[in-house]
């Protein structure tokens, strides 16, 4: 009877085991029975690296628009690819191999209309016999030559947008060679053996989810899990990318750049023409650094071809900074959460930027010419380190900052719906456009513009202004404020674009399932009372909301006297990022926030004017 329990038990285990594979291919387009990568570091420098996959297709769309086909990209001068296997298992067991016309080479999109980067393919593999139920096995080998690599190195995302029932990573290198890693989001731990004069390292993860398809999600998806690993240092692989570089400026670039900042103002104004020159003026080439061999061509090189990476870009717009005078380094920005100094990847890693002393001033900036502020509100949560490998403070006014746009002030409301007034209106952090203001401060009248309609702003004075923030006061005279429906005014309150808004946020659903990003924290703030025609009366009960809870706070406030109406909206969110498990408040807040009843006012004529 004893072993008759034991085996009951052993068969419910069995069909448990097996109920979340079930439960994938009910509710997922594919699913991957396994993933498998390969990476070996040969004592001659080479690397080879292997990648399989088994994949079961569950629906049309999978195949039809999903699936259809595998890409490897590589670069055949210095790389051999080898296609181990291409084959489709058909539901009734059939094998069929994807032909010889299905292997069709092309150039890598991102390489397009860059010449210099025309020597890359991209290996498109069709596979055939797909079917429902079908499930492809796909297995290819990727050779590069000593020197083409200057090291291992890899960034891999753990979870897909497809379920993986099985997923391992293995790393070998020559005994006595280091291999750095980090693991975020995951407890699994390496295998380590020893054999054949190699280090092996095994990573085995199983059941792994898909990444749920939501909106606003942070653009690193760091939430989900990812292996970095490297055999160098960060400052090692930094240090190989700039040393080995020709960062040379010819005496035509030289003179080109002087010519180009005659007449400008020493400052904030050279490094904006440098910003165009660089940013505007020479083709962007979006080629991932890895596709580089992790490396930069001479500058001469990139001036005369006329396109560069968005590195080179950061390199020559630095060379170009120093050559003029300014104190100026290059940065890296990375996320607290992927950073370690000892794991030396340049993949997905960052940022690059540039730092430069301007008028005793430190400022961050990329090649956009169109920045408005330094880049360092935008990084403060990050790691920062100079080519040196050396942690990079900022300034303490940026994390002193808070990101905040408020307006104050009266509208007086006339009987044929102009109206006119005034706001006080005040802007702080990453939003706040502050090399606009100075290189001329009438630009203060965008800012009012980001609350009322451009042609409803009359004199506009800039009342204080520094690195952190302003304050401007305007006078408003406007026309038609209100939609007359039926006798029944409605008035859209004013609010800024600068706030909330920025964030571009998608209707929010019932529930999430991975973090949603805003861009940076949020605080704003409306005091603005309007004062309404005679016999004129606002409809409904006056608004009292009031929320707070982990993610920030709203309180909203509209209440009336006589024939004015005190409007006060104030929106706090604390985090850039809100996790799952905080979803439902951040909801709740911006729900509150977005309700019409908070951001319209309806009034209703309700006695003759005497």
């Amino acid at each position: 009877m004893k072993s008759k329990h034991i085996f009951l038990f052993i068969l419910l285990v069995a069909i448990l085991g097996s109920c979340q594979p079930n439960t994938w291919e009910q509710e997922n387009d594919a699913v991957y029975k396994s993933i498998k990568k390969e990476y070996q570091l040969n004592a001659d420098g080479s690397v080879d690296y292997r990648y399989q996959h088994q994949l079961k297709y569950i629906t049309h769309n999978s195949f039809n628009r999903m699936f259809g086909e595998s890409f490897v990209i590589y670069d055949p001068r210095f790389q051999q690819l080898k296609i181990n296997k291409s084959e489709t298992k058909m539901a009734d067991g059939k094998l069929v191999a994807s032909p010889a016309n299905a292997f069709n080479e092309v150039l890598p999109g991102f390489a397009a209309g860059a010449p210099t980067f025309n020597n890359l393919r991209e290996m498109v593999v069709t596979h055939a016999g797909l079917e429902l139920g079908c499930a492809v096995n796909f297995d290819y080998e990727l050779h590069s030559n000593s020197g083409y690599s200057p090291y291992l190195n890899d960034n891999v995302a753990i979870q897909q947008s497809t379920p993986i029932e099985n997923m391992e990573i293995v790393v070998k290198v020559p005994e006595g060679t280091s291999l750095n890693y980090k693991l975020i989001n995951s407890n699994v731990k390496p295998i380590i053996s020893k054999k054949e004069g190699l280090t092996t390292y095994t990573w085995k993860f199983k059941k792994l989810e898909a990444i749920a398809n939501e909106s606003n999600q942070p653009n690193e998806k760091l939430f989900i899990p990812r292996l970095i690993f490297s055999t160098v240092s960060l400052n090692e692989a930094i240090t190989d990318v700039i040393s080995n570089a020709d960062l040379t400026l010819t005496d035509d670039m030289k003179s080109f750049v002087q010519k180009r900042l005659a007449g400008k103002k020493q400052g904030l104004e050279f490094v904006k023409e440098l910003q165009k020159i660089v940013g505007s003026e020479i083709n962007s080439y979006y080629v991932p650094i890895e596709y580089t061999a992790y490396s930069i061509r001479p500058l001469k090189e990139v001036w005369s071809s006329n396109g560069a990476t968005q590195f080179e870009k950061m390199v020559l717009l630095n060379e170009f900074a120093k050559f003029m005078g300014f104190d100026s380094k290059l940065l890296f920005s990375i996320p607290e959460k992927t950073y370690d100094p000892a794991v030396g990847n340049l993949k997905d890693f960052g940022k690059i930027l540039m730092q430069t002393k301007v008028e005793d001033h430190e400022f961050v900036f990329q090649c956009n010419p169109s920045q408005k502020n330094t880049l360092g509100f935008e990084i403060a949560t990050d790691k920062i380190i100079d080519i040196d490998g050396i942690e990079v403070i900022l300034p303490a006014y940026i994390k002193e900052t808070k990101n905040t746009v408020s307006a104050t002030g009266n509208i007086d409301i006339l009987e044929n719906g102009d109206y006119q007034g005034s706001l006080l209106v005040k802007l702080s952090g990453i939003q706040y456009p502050y090399f606009d203001l100075l290189l001329n401060p009438e630009n203060a009248k965008t800012i009012v513009e980001s609350i009322v309609p451009g042609g409803s702003i009359g004199k506009v004075e800039l009342v204080t202004f520094d690195r952190s923030g302003c304050e401007i006061k305007a006078e408003i005279n406007g026309k038609e404020i209100w939609k007359n429906q039926g006798n029944y005014y409605f008035i859209q309150l004013f609010f800024s674009s600068l706030g909330i808004d920025a964030a571009h946020l998608r209707p929010l659903t019932g529930s999430r399932e991975t973090p949603i990003s805003i861009g940076y924290p949020v605080f704003e703030n409306y005091d603005i009372t309007y004062s309404l025609p005679n016999g004129f009366a606002i409809v409904g009960n006056e608004v009292k909301y009031e929320i707070a809870n982990t993610t920030g706070e709203i309180k909203i406030n509209i209440n009336s006297i006589d024939n004015k109406v005190r409007v006060n909206r104030l929106l706090k969110v604390e985090q850039s990022e809100i996790i799952s498990e905080d979803y439902a408040g951040f909801k709740l807040l911006i729900d509150g926030w977005q309700k019409e009843k908070s951001k319209t006012l309806i009034i209703k004529k309700v006695q003759a004017t005497e």
